[in-house]
């Protein structure tokens, strides 16, 4: 469970919160981001997450990640949330399936302090990433969309079983 505090509140969001909120459609990458958020919590925080305090640059186009960072942070809405493939590029950070040569990479600004965060390699498989090219370019089948679909199920329950601290790499500045 993730602990934010808005304003004089304090929520208690679970990832099956972050499901609610972003449905199934990209469901592997809801996953990475609230793991990503645990990361954020248990290194930058004493475990309650502001919500005022942030300020996010994503290296990948992700609607899954960018769903369940806003339904978290609100860092879109409230304007502190940004994508950036570019600052990626020359970074060695595992390729995304966002069909921008997006990487999953990011940079994380919590009050005055900057965390680098990057999945590990080896999470996403080869036949995800080649299923999801598929559907940027109009060329996927839908068999091939029954088995993206499959592989992100798999990937997310993959991922939300793992301590975060096992999911990614990460500097702090």
């Amino acid at each position: 469970m993730i602990c934010v505090k808005d304003h004089d509140v304090l929520l208690h969001i679970t990832y099956d919160d972050i499901v609610k909120y972003h449905g199934r459609t990209f469901i592997a990458g809801a996953a990475m981001a609230y793991k990503l958020l645990e990361l954020v919590s248990a290194v930058l925080t004493n475990g309650i997450l502001v919500r005022d305090k942030f300020h996010i640059v994503l290296g990948v186009n992700g609607p899954g990640i960018i769903d369940a960072i806003e339904m978290a942070t609100r860092a879109r809405t409230r304007g502190t949330l940004s994508i950036d493939q570019q600052i990626a590029r020359e970074k060695d950070a595992p390729a995304a399936a966002d069909g921008q040569d997006g990487k999953y990479y990011f940079e994380v600004t919590y009050g005055s302090r900057k965390m680098t965060v990057w999945l590990q390699d080896g999470l996403v498989p080869p036949e995800f990433l080649v299923l999801a090219a598929k559907t940027h370019d109009g060329t996927i089948t839908m068999s091939e969309m029954v088995r993206l679909q499959q592989l992100k199920e798999e990937i997310a329950v993959i991922v939300i079983s793992k301590e975060a601290r096992s999911l990614f790499q990460y500097t702090l500045q």
